[in-house]
C-alpha cells in the first residue's frame, strides 16, 4: 500500500478521507458536511477519485502534528504532503523510497528544491484555487471601502443621505455638472493608492497581482524579505512594519496566527496610520489586538476596516464592530465555493498519482 506523510493542517487533513480506507468514520461524516455547502454529493466525488487515480488508492495516510514527528515518519514514506514544515536534505536521508514532495502553496521557500531534484524527487507546489478567492475577497474588501460601498448603499434620496449625516444637495446644473451631489468625501481611487501587505506568501501575492493590475504601489513586510527576483514579479518593495503603517492607504494581512503573531498590531502600530487608512484582515482576527482596533475606529482614525474573520464565530449580534458604518463584517467567506479546496485536493491527489505511478 501507498504510504503518504502529510502535514496535519485541518485542510490537509481531507487526504485521509479521500484516500485512507482506514480513515474514522467520524472525520468522513465531518468532511462530508463540510463540503456539502456546495457539494452535497461529497462522497460520490471522494469515490470517483478513488477509481480515477488508482496508484495512491487506497494509501495509508499519516497525519503529523509536529516538524519533529514528520521527520520521524518519513522512512516509510513514498510521498510527503507539506505547507509550512522544512523539507531538505536531512528529511531525504530520512525518506528513501519517496518519489515525491508536494507542497500545499505555491511559496516554495520551505522547501530545498535543488536538494530533491539531485535525489530523484519530484517536488510540486500547489497554486490553490482557494488563495486566489481569499486574495479576491481581500481585495474586493479594499473597494468596498474605498469606495464607500456600503456607507452609501441605497442611500439615493438627499433626506436618506442627509440623515446618515452627508451633506447632500444638488449643485448649479446652470454651471456644473451634478456628478457626486450626494457630496460624500473620501472616497478614494485605487490606481495611485499605496497598498502595505504583512506577509507576502501565497494570498498575500494574489492580493499584490490585483494591486499591480490596478497599477497601486505596492510594499509588504514579513520576518524574511524575499529575494529580489520575486519582489521584481510582484512589483513589491520591502519595508519595516513601522514604515508599511505610516505610508500605506490600504493595508491587508497576510501572515498566520501563532505565539509570535497574536496581537502583533496594537496601538502602538495602529497611531503610526494616516486618519483615512483603510485595514483588511482575511488571515486571523488575533493579529490585530481587538480593543486598539475598536479605540482607533471610535475616535476617528481609520478611514475603514473589513474582516472575514473575527474575535468569535459565529458573533455576536452586540459585536461592537457592527456600529460603525465604515465596517465591513463578511462570515468567513473569503475562500468562495467549495469546489475550490475540491479542486485544489484533487491536484494534489492528480500529482501524487503521477510520480509515484
Amino acid at each position: 500500500m501507498t504510504t503518504i506523510v502529510a502535514q496535519d493542517d485541518h485542510i490537509i487533513r481531507a487526504l485521509s478521507v479521500l484516500l485512507d480506507p482506514n480513515c474514522p468514520q467520524e472525520r468522513i461524516h465531518a468532511f462530508e458536511d463540510y463540503y456539502s455547502v456546495d457539494m452535497p454529493n461529497f462522497l460520490e466525488w471522494r469515490d470517483e477519485l478513488r477509481r480515477k487515480y488508482t496508484k495512491v488508492f487506497p494509501s495509508k495516510v499519516i497525519l503529523t502534528h509536529s516538524q519533529m514527528e514528520f521527520d520521524a515518519s518519513l522512512e516509510e514514506a513514498d510521498g510527503v504532503v507539506v505547507e509550512d514544515y522544512y523539507f531538505g536534505k536531512k528529511q531525504l536521508k530520512n525518506a528513501q523510497k519517496l518519489r515525491i514532495c508536494h507542497n500545499f502553496r505555491s511559496d516554495m521557500r520551505n522547501i530545498d528544491e535543488p536538494a530533491c531534484v539531485a535525489s530523484g524527487v519530484v517536488v510540486k507546489p500547489l497554486f490553490r484555487r482557494v488563495n486566489v478567492a481569499v486574495g479576491e475577497h481581500a481585495f474586493s474588501l479594499m473597494m468596498a471601502l474605498g469606495k464607500k460601498l456600503v456607507e452609501t448603499n441605497k442611500l439615493i434620496t438627499i433626506e436618506e443621505l442627509r440623515s446618515e449625516g452627508w451633506p447632500a444637495e444638488l449643485y448649479n446644473r446652470k454651471h456644473t455638472a451634478n456628478s457626486n451631489w450626494a457630496r460624500i468625501t473620501g472616497v478614494k481611487n485605487m490606481r495611485g493608492s499605496t497598498l502595505g501587505l504583512v506577509g507576502l506568501g501565497s494570498v498575500g501575492r494574489e492580493v499584490a497581482r490585483w494591486a499591480n493590475a490596478f497599477n497601486m504601489k505596492v510594499i509588504y513586510t514579513q520576518r524574511n524579505q524575499l529575494s529580489a527576483d520575486l519582489e521584481k514579479v510582484f512589483n513589491a518593495s520591502f519595508c519595516s512594519i513601522e514604515t508599511l503603517f505610516k505610508e500605506s492607504d490600504f493595508i491587508s494581512i497576510h501572515i498566520p496566527l501563532n505565539n509570535e503573531t497574536r496581537g502583533m498590531i496594537g496601538d502602538e502600530l495602529l497611531k503610526l496610520t494616516r486618519p483615512d487608512t483603510i485595514i483588511v484582515n482575511i488571515a486571523r482576527a488575533g493579529i490585530i489586538q481587538r480593543e486598539a482596533l475598536l479605540k482607533m475606529l471610535e475616535a476617528g482614525r481609520l478611514g475603514g476596516v473589513g474582516m472575514d474573520v473575527h474575535y468569535k464565530e459565529p458573533g455576536d449580534i452586540d459585536d461592537p464592530f457592527r456600529k460603525y458604518k465604515n465596517v465591513i463584517l463578511s462570515p468567513h467567506i473569503a475562500i468562495g465555493s467549495r469546489k475550490n479546496g475540491a479542486q485544489d485536493m484533487e491536484d494534489v491527489i492528480f500529482n501524487l498519482n503521477d510520480a509515484i505511478g
